[in-house]
């Protein structure tokens, strides 16, 4: 991707947020559109379903719990499924009766990883490129659920200076694209704004995964929604992280905002996720019951320890404290409160 063109294209300036749009989701030249061969080992990153089928086995348990509850069998939803391993991982889990009483839906923005999707999955997954379309095929009642999908979401990022917040983007300067902060008269909802607040601490703001998710949930009736990503709460997830979170993954080596620039198109983009701000989104519904845990104690139910990999996703001083999981149980279909809108200077 030509990352100077567009930017020179927009006025000579693109938010991060912009950027990433671009170089994971343009048509032609996105990374996840265009050119991602695979995840895994043989991939650019890889996912805890691509790792091993602990995590496909607990949500099978989790989906159960959730079935009894209802006192019906619920279709699943999976978001963001990448190469379509823990759909294989939960239909092996589902053994071959289970699979054909289980209606199992993917959501897939990227059409390449739509096809890898129905491909791996076969009979058992139907895939759909939105929510909406999803949970009207299975009459809004599901569970649902998503792993590593928010820190996809193209994130803004900020930088604090002087007093005060500006929004980090990218402009071209002698031909190359350059880092360069614009003053911003409104800044997205969050909860880092007061607890980061010092000279040159840079945060990340998933405004683009807001709008999405209040954007499919009316559609959404009862049911769960599991959320297992990697970040924090806000009181940690900057702790030791002056620059921010925003960084590249080519060939499973990490890449700072630099080669992120020259790699547009070619390379994963991530940001660490605030699940302080996920859970208030949650609690927008206010009947909804809402409950965050470690990947350790999420995992640890299912896991067999004498498994390293097992042993290497609930590992407390790792994976385990590093990624989260987010739970949010509804019942039933009430109106929620008013979402927050933008904050100000």
């Amino acid at each position: 991707m030509n990352l100077a063109t567009h930017i020179l294209a927009h006025d000579n300036w693109l938010s991060y947020e912009q950027v990433m749009e671009l170089a994971l989701y343009h048509e032609e030249e996105g990374y996840y559109c265009a050119h991602i061969q695979e995840i895994g080992e043989r991939g650019d990153f890889s996912t805890s379903a691509t790792m091993s089928p602990l995590p496909g086995r607990r949500l099978v348990a989790h989906w159960r719990e959730c079935c009894h509850l209802f006192n019906r069998r619920l279709p699943i939803i999976e978001i963001g499924g990448g190469n379509g391993s823990m759909a294989i991982s939960i239909a092996h889990e589902l053994g071959f009766l289970g699979r054909l009483r289980v209606r199992y839906y993917m959501v897939e923005r990227s059409p390449s990883l739509r096809k890898l999707q129905a491909l791996a999955g076969g009979n058992f997954v139907r895939v759909f490129p939105d929510m909406e379309t999803a949970l009207r095929h299975c009459g809004g009642t599901a569970f649902i659920f998503c792993n590593e999908l928010p820190d996809a979401f193209p994130a803004r990022q900020f930088i604090y200076r002087s007093g005060r917040w500006s929004e980090l983007g990218v402009s071209v300067q002698d031909g190359q694209p350059v880092e360069l902060p614009r003053p911003c008269a409104q800044l997205p909802v969050s909860s880092a704004w007061t607890q980061w607040g010092s000279e040159g601490q840079v945060i990340e703001v998933h405004e683009s995964y807001r709008k999405w998710y209040t954007q499919w949930q009316p559609a959404w009736k009862a049911g769960a929604f599991v959320t297992i990503d990697y970040g924090a709460t806000n009181d940690r997830i900057y702790y030791r992280k002056p620059h921010g979170s925003l960084r590249g993954y080519k060939a499973h080596i990490l890449l700072d905002k630099e080669h992120i620039l020259s790699l547009a198109g070619h390379c994963d983009i991530t940001a660490d996720v605030n699940f302080t701000d996920l859970m208030s989104l949650a609690r927008c519904y206010p009947n909804d019951v809402v409950t965050l845990s470690t990947q350790r104690d999420y995992l640890l139910p299912c896991a067999e320890l004498t498994n390293a990999l097992d042993r290497h996703l609930t590992d407390e001083v790792g994976a385990g404290s590093h990624f989260l999981v987010l739970s949010q149980l509804r019942f039933e279909n009430t109106p929620s409160l008013d979402f927050p809108g933008n904050a100000s200077h």
